[in-house]
């Protein structure tokens, strides 16, 4: 149970992010079976042998007490950046074949500053993620929301789509304890998501209760920050999806993916073609994170824990 404590929170504090004895429990690196009441005493024990400390609230490493600061500045930082997504989702929610939209990377999961983006993954129906990927990335465009080159804070930054039955993500594991990616899945905080795609997301990727046993089933977002259908955007929808539903819909997702793709070969210093799991182009998959930095954030995390727990 220590050792599970311990890795917890050493790898939030590569985000410089204290964590509450809820969320310890929640993201307990392969915790064992325990009681609460017994992951209390155990967490008890570690503060009064001066291992973990503890203030307000919040549990850190020894001599890490600034960072409950920076985990208090950045609750309006998350509050404005999650408004901008909610704007977003708005923007978008008209576009056929959008099932789900999920905040995700930093916002979600800590270490996010006033110069961030909002990074976000897209759930796209199956068979029409170019097309709906096209419109998305031009609605957020014309209302300058979308992120680009020159403008990066508090842009929505269009980067990982996925379609509908293509929700396993064991698939992009850069190993088999990915542990970036796994903390990734059980933080994303569904913005607009009117089919409780999330639901479908956890059922497909059980795989992370073997690393965080005690990961939350249930999740539901603050009113304030949740985006439902309107009227008007379900009836362009309905009008859009029976119109590009069958074979004229398989033509406009043809000539929407030789647009897209002859685009994305223009772009020279680009992954795509390397194999790396950071850039993933396929019918069910686009995914474009070219400064992957998962095996970094894995290499530090057990340095880190080598380092401040050897002979512990």
């Amino acid at each position: 149970m220590s050792e599970a404590i311990l890795k917890t929170i050493v790898y939030f504090d590569i985000f410089n992010t204290p964590l509450t004895k809820e969320e310890i429990y929640r993201w307990a690196w392969k915790c064992p079976a325990q009681k609460y009441i017994e992951f209390l005493q155990k967490l008890n024990e570690l503060v009064e042998k001066n291992v973990l400390n503890q203030k307000y609230g919040y549990y850190f490493l020894p001599e890490r007490e600034e960072i409950i600061d920076t985990r208090q500045r950045a609750i309006p930082i998350v509050e404005e950046k999650i408004m901008i997504a909610k704007r977003a989702c708005k923007k978008i929610r008209w576009v056929p074949f959008v099932e789900a939209v999920f905040v995700c990377n930093t916002v979600a999961g800590g270490g996010v500053k006033k110069t961030s983006d909002i990074d976000v993954f897209i759930i796209i129906k199956d068979g029409r993620l170019w097309l709906s990927r096209f419109l998305t990335t031009l609605v957020l465009s014309i209302y300058g929301l979308r992120r680009n080159k020159k403008n990066i804070a508090n842009k929505i930054c269009l980067s990982f789509y996925t379609s509908d039955k293509n929700l396993d993500l064991s698939t992009i594991k850069v190993n088999d304890d990915d542990v970036y990616l796994i903390y990734w899945i059980d933080n994303l905080i569904p913005i607009y998501d009117p089919k409780n795609i999330r639901k479908q997301i956890r059922r497909k990727n059980q795989w992370i209760k073997k690393f965080i046993p005690n990961a939350l089933q249930n999740y539901k977002t603050l009113y304030r920050w949740r985006v439902d259908s309107s009227k008007t955007s379900s009836a362009f929808r309905y009008f859009f999806e029976k119109v590009w539903g069958g074979n004229y819909g398989n033509l406009i997702e043809k000539q929407a993916k030789e647009m897209q793709k002859a685009k994305m070969k223009l772009n020279l210093m680009s992954n795509q073609n390397k194999g790396n799991l950071g850039v993933i182009i396929t019918d069910s998959m686009l995914k474009f994170h070219e400064n992957d930095r998962r095996k970094n954030f894995q290499e530090q995390w057990i340095n880190k824990y080598a380092k401040t727990y050897q002979g512990n």
